[in-house]
């Protein structure tokens, strides 16, 4: 496999129903995550843009959060509905999608 030019990482974390802090899985982490491997694989996109699932990325009230690379550009509240979007402007575009802009702050 070439080497990537872009990464998309998406939380799919799991707490677990009884816990008070919200997650990305109850927010459908894994269908997100599922959704740009197959948008991935259906545009040929594979030697392009590596989709990694990932545990928490600490912005669990904002979930789903993805996280594209090179640019360190970090979204919150991502839908299935998105991903296209996310692939063609952010992960192949380098542009930034602000209604989907992480805030700068805080970490959780």
């Amino acid at each position: 496999m070439p080497k990537p030019s872009a990464q998309v990482l998406v939380c799919v974390n799991d707490r677990g129903p009884e816990s008070a802090k919200p997650c990305c899985a109850a927010r459908d982490g894994l269908a997100v995550y599922q959704a740009f491997k197959d948008r991935v694989k259906a545009r040929a996109l594979r030697d392009a843009v590596l989709v990694t699932r990932t545990g928490c990325l600490k912005h669990c009230s904002r979930g789903v959060t993805v996280v594209v690379w090179p640019g360190n550009v970090w979204y919150g509240g991502v839908t299935c509905g998105d991903v296209e979007e996310i692939l063609d402007r952010t992960a192949l575009g380098g542009e930034t999608i602000e209604r989907l802009a992480m805030p700068s702050g805080p970490w959780e």
